[in-house]
């Protein structure tokens, strides 16, 4: 619900692009090693702790807060050249 109010005011098209890869990348990324897990064997232990982290990243309020400081700072230098 937040992530879909924040991506409504990104004025750049290629954020909100960018936004959709990391996120789609991350559950791919946390899916594909599910699926390995359950379906053909047991994963490592560094394994599953990278799978946590990525998972911890796409929960957490960095992305939100590392776009809109971007979108700030894109934003103030554009009104800035005009």
């Amino acid at each position: 619900m937040i992530g879909s109010l924040h991506l409504g005011k990104l004025k750049d098209q290629w954020m909100s692009y960018l936004w959709h890869f990391i996120h789609i990348t991350g559950l791919c990324i946390i899916t594909s090693i599910g699926l390995f897990d359950w379906l053909i064997s047991d994963i490592p232990l560094g394994v599953l702790l990278f799978g946590g982290s990525v998972q911890e990243f796409l929960i957490s309020p960095l992305l939100f807060v590392a776009m809109g400081l971007l979108n700030r700072k894109l934003n103030k230098n554009s009104s800035n050249i005009y």
